[in-house]
């Protein structure tokens, strides 16, 4: 249920294996057994779309291989099933709350027909509040990918937790299993909204072709940071006071805001919606 997703995205694997406690010999789908098992997830995903309402989501997911094919089935459902199903699948997930948020908005990004709207000023305001920085003298500055022309390049996002965050607080309660499980999840959930990103931004018939799709990377890289993030602050978060910064961000992405980070006095959020190139240069000869 889990392999497409994690051979997909290796780094949600790698990421995962490398926590903390993590299972000592664990194979590609984790524990073996117990309530983070491969077969146990599968289980609950029945489980919480039965619960839910949705017979025939139960029955699909019952039959998939994996977390992208049910990414799919889950999507097109009415976003009130979604909802409700995620809560019920993470109710037993240290931060479940904050995981099934993390689900419910990342499996409905969709670039080029956001599902939900959202004044980024109030978006942007609520990360710093959660991360507890001041916002004075910074201010929101939405481009479009046609007039990025390398403003943003080099902003930063660091939501990640570092190493020595991570090792304080797996001293204090190993969660290497439920974090495992959640990223293998969510893994599936990221295939759409990463592969859709890379698409909207490669550039065609553009003069700057290797700078364009360095940035396409670069962009890819900073959408799974805020997932990952979430993630790792949701599993965390009640060592974190309930505080998690990559949840605003995650709701902009289902907005049609990519966020890119802090630079120059600016957060940056490229709006997806429109023009497909990242730096705009084209040319009528091919």
């Amino acid at each position: 249920m889990v392999g497409l997703g994690l051979t997909r995205l290796e780094p949600l694997r790698t990421f995962a294996a490398s926590s903390v406690g993590a299972p000592g010999e664990g194979a590609l789908g984790g524990p073996p057994e117990g309530p983070y098992s491969i077969d146990r997830l599968r289980a609950l995903a029945v489980d919480a779309a039965t619960w839910a309402g949705d017979g025939d989501l139960a029955h699909e997911l019952s039959e998939v291989c994996c977390w992208a094919p049910a990414a799919t089935a889950i999507r097109r459902r009415p976003l009130a099933v979604q909802e409700r199903g995620a809560e019920y699948f993470f109710r037993h997930f240290p931060g479940g709350d904050q995981l099934a948020e993390t689900l419910f908005y990342t499996n409905n990004t969709v670039w080029r027909a956001p599902r939900f709207r959202f004044d980024p000023d109030d978006l942007v305001s609520k990360h710093y509040d959660l991360l507890q920085q001041p916002q004075l003298g910074l201010r929101t500055e939405v481009l479009s990918p046609a007039k990025l022309n390398g403003a943003g390049r080099d902003a930063r996002l660091g939501l990640l937790l570092d190493r020595e965050s991570g090792e304080r607080l797996a001293k204090a309660a190993d969660r290497a299993e439920p974090m495992w499980a959640a990223l293998s999840v969510l893994s599936g959930m990221m295939l759409d909204p990463t592969e859709g990103l890379q698409r909207r931004l490669t550039p065609r018939l553009s003069l700057n072709q290797a700078t364009d799709r360095a940035f396409a990377r670069q962009a890819t890289v900073g959408y799974t940071q805020i997932v990952i993030g979430a993630a790792q602050r949701a599993v965390w978060s009640d060592m974190l006071n309930g505080k998690n910064p990559a949840l605003p961000l995650l709701q902009l992405g289902a907005a049609g805001y990519l966020p890119l980070g802090e630079g120059d006095g600016r957060f940056y959020l490229l709006r997806m919606g429109g023009g497909t190139h990242a730096a705009g240069y084209r040319t009528a000869n091919a």
